[in-house]
C-alpha cells in the first residue's frame, strides 16, 4: 500500500471520529427548563379509564391496562408549564406485558408526542417515538425529538390499542435542548474537510480537472448528507453511548411563556376524562422512508434510484473508477449508519446492499454505453474523466 492510500484510509479515519464526537456532543441543556420526569407529570394527569399510577410517589409507574370494560386506553401528560421548543430530549423505559396487538400493524402499545401551536388551534402533530407489543421490555432509551413547524409546544400521549394486556412506562425524562455552538461552527469546518477528501480520493490519477473532480466530490456529500448522516429520519438518535447533554441544570432562567396553554391548572383538569385515540399516524421522516412503508415493493427500484443517478453523473465527472469506489463506500456507509443509530441489521439490510450494488453497476454500465453511443465529442469528454 503506497503512501497516497495510507494517507487517505487516516484521514477517512480521522474524519469519521471526529464526525462522531461531534455528533454525540450536539447539544446541551437549554437553561430555561428542567429535566421533567413522570414524579413531575403526574400531579396534573388528568384520571382517564384504564389508566392508573402504581409505585412510590417519588418513583411512579403508568399502567395502561386493557380489558373487556376498558377496550382502548389513552393517556396524556402535559408538562408542569407551557413551553414552546424546537428540541426535545427524551429517555424513557417502556414494557409491555401480554399485549396482544389488534389486527392494524399501530395497534399496540405505543408512545407519541403532540406537538401543539404556540398560537393554539384544534390541530396537531402526532410524532411517535416507542412502541410495544406482547412481553416487550425495553430499558432506557433516547431521542430527541422535533416538530416539523418549530417551535411547538410538547405533551406526550400513550394508547394501549391492542386487545388486552398491559403497557407501563416506567421511566420518562424530558429535556428541553438547544444546538451547541461548537456543532452549529464545526459541522462546516467538517463539510470542508470531507468535500477535500474526496477530491482527493479522485485525485490526481485520472485525467479530471480540478472542476469536475468538485463536482463529483460535491455530488458525494450531497449524497452522504443526505441517506447517511444526519439522513432521511426526522428524529434524531445517537450513535452507540448517549448523547452528551452535559449536568443536570439546577438554576432556570424561565423565558416567557407561550399564548398558548393546553393544560389549565385548575380541579376542571383533574376530572376524569375519556381520550380517544388519534388513530393511524403517518409515517415520519423523508419522502423515502414514506414510499418504502406505504410500498414496499418499490423498496429495490428506490434504493437502485439512489445510487444508479449519483454514480453515473460521478463517472461522467471523474471517471468509472472513482465513481464506483465513492459509491459502494456510500452504500456501506449508509446501513452501517443504521446499525449504529439502533436500526439493527437483518436480511432487509442485506437485501438493500444488493440493491445498492445492482444500482450502481447499472450506473456504471450506463457510463460505458454512453461512451460507445455519444458523438465523439461527448465520449471523448466522459473518457476524459478516468475512463
Amino acid at each position: 500500500m503506497d503512501m497516497r492510500c495510507l494517507t487517505l484510509a487516516g484521514t477517512f479515519c480521522l474524519l469519521s471520529a471526529a464526525l462522531g464526537v461531534l455528533w454525540q456532543s450536539r447539544f446541551e441543556r437549554s437553561p430555561e427548563y428542567p429535566t421533567y420526569r413522570l414524579a413531575d407529570l403526574q400531579p396534573l394527569a388528568r384520571p382517564s379509564p384504564g389508566v392508573e399510577w402504581l409505585g412510590p410517589a417519588a418513583k411512579p409507574v403508568l399502567r395502561l391496562r386493557v380489558d373487556p370494560e376498558h377496550p382502548r386506553v389513552v393517556a396524556r401528560l402535559d408538562f408542569p408549564e407551557p413551553m414552546a421548543v424546537s428540541l426535545l430530549h427524551l429517555r424513557y423505559a417502556v414494557a409491555a406485558k401480554n399485549l396482544r396487538p389488534g389486527q392494524q400493524i399501530w395497534e399496540d402499545g405505543r408512545g407519541l408526542i403532540e406537538w401543539h401551536s404556540p398560537n393554539g388551534g384544534p390541530l396537531w402533530e402526532n410524532d411517535p417515538f416507542t412502541s410495544a407489543r406482547h412481553d416487550q421490555g425495553f430499558g432506557i432509551t433516547e431521542r430527541v425529538m422535533r416538530p416539523d413547524h418549530a417551535p411547538a409546544i410538547p405533551a406526550l400521549r400513550f394508547e394501549n390499542l391492542g386487545k388486552s394486556g398491559d403497557l407501563e412506562i416506567t421511566a420518562i425524562e424530558a429535556t428541553v435542548l438547544r444546538e451547541r455552538l461548537q456543532w452549529k461552527i464545526g459541522r462546516w469546518v467538517l463539510l470542508g474537510g470531507w468535500l477535500a477528501w474526496a477530491i482527493a480520493f479522485i485525485g490526481p490519477r485520472g485525467k479530471a480537472g480540478s472542476v469536475r473532480s468538485g463536482l463529483a466530490a460535491a455530488i458525494w456529500l450531497v449524497v452522504a448528507i443526505y441517506a447517511v448522516l444526519p439522513g432521511p429520519w426526522k428524529d434524531i438518535r445517537s450513535i452507540g453511548g448517549p448523547f452528551q447533554i452535559g449536568p443536570e441544570i439546577t438554576t432556570i432562567s424561565k423565558p416567557p411563556a407561550p399564548s398558548f396553554k393546553p393544560a389549565a391548572k385548575n380541579a376542571a383538569s383533574l376530572q376524569p376524562m375519556v381520550l380517544e385515540s388519534v388513530g393511524k399516524v403517518p409515517v415520519q421522516g423523508d419522502f423515502t422512508l414514506k414510499v418504502k412503508h406505504y410500498l414496499p415493493t418499490a423498496r429495490p427500484l428506490l434504493h437502485m434510484a439512489l445510487f444508479f443517478g449519483p454514480t453515473l453523473l460521478m463517472a461522467s465527472l471523474a471517471g468509472r473508477k472513482s465513481a464506483g469506489s465513492l459509491a459502494i463506500l456510500l452504500a456501506l456507509a449508509m446501513e452501517g449508519t443504521e446499525f449504529a443509530f439502533g436500526f439493527g441489521f437483518g436480511w432487509d439490510d442485506v437485501l438493500d446492499l444488493i440493491y445498492n450494488a445492482v444500482g450502481i453497476a447499472l450506473a456504471l454500465a450506463a457510463f460505458n454505453y454512453l461512451k460507445r453511443i455519444t458523438p465523439p465529442y461527448i465520449s471523448d469528454w466522459l473518457a476524459s474523466g478516468r475512463g
